[in-house]
């Protein structure tokens, strides 16, 4: 049971950084009277959640609590690196053109019996599509049709061959207004405290080892350090866009994120040498992708060198650059437009003028300092001279951005699971600092169908309208002693997760 790991997870927390030998542990709450909560039920497992919101899926805000909408909620489709989407209700999918046609499992049932159709389908796309968090996912259907019970058909207002990758939206059933899902656990509640019950309507439900799952109420509770420690949840993420990290446990494990981190590069300043597309070919092959990577965000990164995951299904790496850089080859490129000298500062030159270049960053996450500090290596390596101008807030740094006298900037974006890249080839949109408008097209022509996504890369390559980095990954710290936890979904695999002794 999980109070048989307490003595452990006091042993951990020696580690953490808030506290030191000799003194008294500090209170978050700032009170000297702090008291955990009870749970409501005991069970090895115990999740966080937020009383102030909502569990229902589309009425979730947090975080902490849109977390656990797989656990309750299943999607036709489940997104995967290699952008295809694993199946969960849908029995077959096929991407035609600008129609998606999806074949839903037969004999699915909601956790209260009754079974699961198209038209629950249809409702809760429509419900999707309304919602802040679901419907930039959803930008590209415009529709979807009830074709029979088992059948519906989504009408895309363009082609996307990764569309079955963005059917990760709840599928529910509104009862006496509220929302009912057909996932592995339902919510359930004693004296109006919530927890997980296992659905045993749920097709695989047999395989569960955890009937009940603990919810503890992170409301008001200013860090996680004290209901981990107390052993009053099993797990806690962490995906170091605001705070610091904190060691928790002995055990953790990495997460995937859409957390797209890249160096923007100034196309557009005339006369700097970032508007040069051989400067940008040399620093997109050369730059060290790997270590970088590594360098940044405590390493829990995968670098890329397109915008594109490297497992995607229609991406060709054969002739893209190495992730740990050519140097010899970004060496060449410089060399040949002549900048083969140093200065005295061991900064190439052409005789006339040497390559330095600035980088604008926002240090308002700390971890993206460490970014620009690694990228500043990374070019130094192939003779550039680099500056790193900070800017405390993102106000500071976007008023920056927008006045255009920058070279390179740390920028990061959370894509759609299509990974969509509207907004750095749109005029006026909210990625497209310094990127030329004539490259525009090549991406339009891209997603209307006239050129192939190689041919998309193979332009990107050549042009370098930004520079791809990595993606991001949070850390989530584990009960030691819990196994069966599959990282690609952390909660949705709860069902398999046990308690060593």
């Amino acid at each position: 049971m999980i109070k048989r790991l307490i003595a452990i997870l006091l042993v951990v927390v020696i580690s953490v950084t808030l506290f030191s030998c000799g003194k008294r542990e500090e209170n978050p709450s700032g009170t000297d009277d702090y008291v955990l909560p009870t749970q409501v039920i005991s069970a090895d497992i115990a999740f966080p959640y937020m009383s102030s919101d909502s569990l229902a899926p589309y009425s979730a805000v947090s975080t902490t609590n849109r977390n656990l909408i797989p656990v309750m909620y299943e999607s036709l489709y489940v997104p995967t690196k290699d952008g295809k989407g694993k199946a969960v209700l849908a029995a077959d999918g096929k991407v035609e053109g600008k129609t998606v046609t999806i074949k839903l499992v037969d004999g699915v049932c909601f956790s209260d019996g009754v079974e699961l159709n198209a038209a629950y389908v249809k409702a809760s796309f429509e419900f999707a599509k309304k919602n802040d968090y679901y419907k930039s996912s959803l930008t590209d259907i415009d529709s979807v049709k009830v074709v029979d019970n088992l059948t519906v058909i989504f009408n895309l207002s363009r082609e996307n061959p990764f569309a079955l990758n963005i059917l990760n939206f709840p599928i529910i059933r509104i009862s006496n207004g509220k929302s009912i899902g057909s996932g592995k656990y339902k919510l359930q509640y004693l004296e109006d405290a919530p927890y997980f019950q296992v659905n045993t309507i749920h097709r695989e439900y047999k395989e569960s080892f955890n009937k009940q799952i603990a919810l503890y109420d992170m409301a008001g509770i200013s860090s996680p350090i004290y209901p981990f420690k107390a052993n009053k949840i099993s797990v806690y993420s962490q995906d170091l866009s605001f705070e610091k990290y904190m060691n928790l446990s002995s055990e953790t494990v990495s997460t995937p994120m859409n957390n797209f981190v890249y160096l923007g590069v100034n196309c557009r300043w005339a006369g700097s040498l970032t508007s040069i597309d051989w400067v940008r070919q040399a620093i997109n092959v050369g730059i060290d992708r790997s270590s970088v990577g590594a360098s940044s965000f405590l390493g829990q990164t995968d670098a890329v060198v397109t915008p594109y995951r490297t497992e995607f299904y229609q991406l060709n790496t054969e002739n893209l650059p190495s992730l740990s850089g050519e140097t010899r080859r970004a060496i060449d490129i410089l060399e040949r437009n002549g900048y083969n000298k140093f200065n005295s500062e061991g900064i190439r030159t052409n005789g006339t003028t040497a390559l330095k270049v600035n980088i604008l960053v926002c240090t308002e996450n700390e971890y993206k300092r460490a970014v620009a500090d690694a990228v500043k290596k990374s070019l130094e390596d192939l003779g550039f001279g680099v500056s790193i101008t900070e800017k405390k807030t993102l106000d500071d740094f976007k008023k920056a951005l927008n006045e255009g006298h920058f070279g390179l900037y740390i920028g990061e974006t959370q894509f759609s699971d299509d990974y969509n890249l509207q907004e750095f080839f749109k005029k006026n949109g909210q990625l497209s600092y310094g990127i030329n408008e004539d490259f525009f097209p090549h991406y339009e022509s891209y997603r209307n169908g006239t050129d192939s996504f190689m041919t998309f890369v193979e332009s990107f390559e050549t042009e370098v309208p930004f520079i791809p980095l990595f993606y991001r990954k949070s850390i989530v710290s584990i009960n030691p002693n819990i196994t069966g936890i599959n990282t690609e979904a952390i909660y949705s695999s709860a069902c398999l997760w046990q308690l060593q002794d």
